[in-house]
């Protein structure tokens, strides 16, 4: 990670609950994908978010690439210079970085941290992790931030197993230091549960991406003390 986001990711970790819109799994042809993902993107410029992830699991490689690049320009000219999103891609660390993005977030099936970090130094990495062995392997490998759940049952993850509940939650924060993101089944009426377990923010994607109004959700996440 360059210096640049690694103050600006720390200082915004230590000062702020962060919130990270996740993009649904949108079907459609490319251009369609990326359009509605920049639509989501809009959103996230508007409501001052400070992480925004790249996730579909439906699209190849060529695809993600295409979208990733049409999201990195978006931000790069119509995000705020000094509070836009950074953008994280899901999975692909050598998309990511080929398209100029700030960062992959990996699971049990992509590469490792140690791996990444050596090959692609600048990314932003982080792991999704369902317990404190996991997340303290994913620390010593140099994940930057682990995502930590489904925290409570979740259908915008096809692939998200069962819940690992409040408790596992806040085990896993006190397990590590880096940044614990929790993820899955996170809304505005019980993220108030999980406030005091220790995560430094909240991943979302059906909270934000299907609320009636979008934008209020967002800026009501990004209030969150």
């Amino acid at each position: 990670m360059s210096l640049l986001k690694t103050d600006t990711f720390n200082k915004q970790f230590n000062t702020q609950f962060i919130l990270n819109i996740i993009t649904p799994e949108y079907i459609g042809s490319a251009e369609d994908v990326a359009a509605q993902a920049i639509n989501l993107g809009n959103i996230a410029v508007k409501s001052g978010t400070f992480m925004f992830q790249l996730r579909n699991k439906n699209i190849n490689g060529k695809d993600l690439y295409y979208i990733a690049v049409k999201l990195v320009k978006f931000f790069s000219l119509y995000g705020f210079s000094e509070n836009k999103p950074l953008v994280i891609i899901n999975d692909r660390a050598d998309i990511a970085a080929l398209a100029g993005a700030d960062g992959v977030h990996v699971g049990d099936d992509d590469l490792p941290p140690a791996y990444i970090k050596k090959i692609y130094p600048k990314l932003i990495v982080g792991v999704s992790v369902k317990n404190p062995d996991e997340a303290k392997k994913a620390e010593t490998e140099g994940a930057d931030y682990v995502g930590a759940g489904s925290v409570f049952n979740t259908s915008s993850k096809s692939d998200a197993g069962e819940a690992i509940g409040i408790d596992m939650l806040e085990k896993i924060c006190y397990s590590v230091k880096i940044p614990v993101i929790a993820i899955g089944g996170i809304n505005l009426d019980n993220v108030g549960k999980i406030i005091n377990t220790g995560i430094k923010g909240v991943a979302v994607i059906s909270a934000i991406a299907g609320a009636e109004d979008p934008l209020d959700a967002a800026k009501k996440f990004n209030n969150i003390r």
